[in-house]
């Protein structure tokens, strides 16, 4: 995307980087909550990464720790009660968690941005949308006001937002659920970063909707030649945009690798019961072949593999020792201690 007049990038900016080269580096990051009556691990030894113009999908149930991991490396979480025991976060080389807090906050919005899964509470309800993306460029490269406005209506008009000059004067409230997101994108997106992080950007939004706007991400991301990190509990969308995906499953990454291996022939238990778990189109009439049980909590994570109450794979060794994440087939990582037995099985349902 190009906006006219231009401005020059931060200083962090060493050029675009090359398609596959890493510039977002996350590396066993722990997130934990602490409480009066407990503890809550909620990220426990995360690692990726993600390349210009790639897609990476972070999927998992609610509570798995996706976008407590998003919000860590963003430097978001509130603390206390949330701290970031262990890890690293690398942006072109450089520690954010090593970076003083000015130093971070200057990176966010330029280098890493993100979108929010709600945005009527992430836009602030007491100032205009024009204002709040506004302030981005005044803040940030020292636009003057009229300027920034200007670009504002550039940046709504590029997002899709119809008569953008005179929606800069609307209130988030007087937007449409599909109105606000385009408006979350086009203010995450107004310094062109160079990875984009989307925390459920479909939440709440029906399915018409829903596609015009990982359609709209999809072409920004062209013009952009950014990375995009996609939060998601949507099997559909992570087929349908992502390149790589990694599985989450009690804070941890069960399972990661390029898109089509994983979903064709999932490596762990819980990517199998996810693929499993989609209803069958051609048997309308079929039963819905749920994973039983339901996720462990943060504060009471059980020893061994965090999965084995639910799986159907589990012995002994699953109870008492908690798998590594290693290198299987085809590019892949599976946290199982029984993944050869795990890839024999077959998905049986054509989704």
């Amino acid at each position: 995307m190009s906006l006219t007049p231009p401005t020059p990038r931060a200083s962090h900016d060493r050029g675009p980087a090359r398609p596959g080269e890493p510039v977002l580096e996350v590396e066993d990051l722990h997130v934990e909550f602490r409480t009066p009556r407990a503890v809550l691990h909620a990220v426990n030894g995360v690692s990726w990464s993600v390349g210009a113009g790639e897609t990476l999908a972070i999927l998992g149930e609610s509570g798995s720790g996706k976008s407590v991991s998003a919000q860590a490396i963003m430097g978001i979480i509130d603390s206390p009660p949330g701290f970031v025991t262990q890890g690293s976060v690398r942006f072109r080389g450089q520690d954010l968690f090593a970076m003083s807090e000015e130093e971070r906050r200057r990176r966010r919005g330029d280098g890493v941005a993100m979108i929010f899964q709600d945005a009527l509470t992430a836009l602030n309800p007491v100032f205009t949308v024009g204002w709040q993306i506004a302030e981005t460029f005044r803040v940030h490269r020292g636009t003057s006001k009229r300027d920034a406005f200007a670009r504002a209506a550039e940046l709504l008009e590029r997002v899709g937002i119809p008569s953008p000059h005179e929606r800069l004067r609307s209130f988030p409230h007087e937007f449409s659920g599909g109105m606000r997101q385009r408006a979350m994108i086009a203010m995450s997106l107004a310094l062109e970063p160079d990875v984009l992080i989307a925390d459920e950007p479909t939440t709440a939004l029906d399915v018409t909707v829903q596609a015009q706007i990982m359609d709209l991400l999809e072409d920004l991301q062209a013009d952009l030649g950014m990375g995009m990190v996609l939060i998601t509990h949507d099997l559909a969308v992570v087929a349908d945009t992502a390149d790589h995906v990694a599985v989450m499953y009690a804070g941890r990454i069960v399972e990661q690798g390029p898109v089509d291996a994983v979903f064709k022939n999932p490596a762990h238990p819980y990517t199998l019961g996810l693929m499993r778990s989609i209803p069958p189109l051609e048997r309308r009439e079929s039963e819905l072949d749920p994973i039983p049980g339901t996720p462990p909590s943060p504060a009471a994570i059980p020893p061994g593999c965090p999965f084995h109450p639910r799986c159907a794979f589990a012995r002994d060794l699953c109870r008492s020792e908690e798998p590594p994440l290693e290198p299987v087939a085809d590019h892949r990582a599976s946290a199982c201690h029984f993944t050869e037995e795990v890839l024999a099985e077959e998905v049986l349902r054509d989704s």
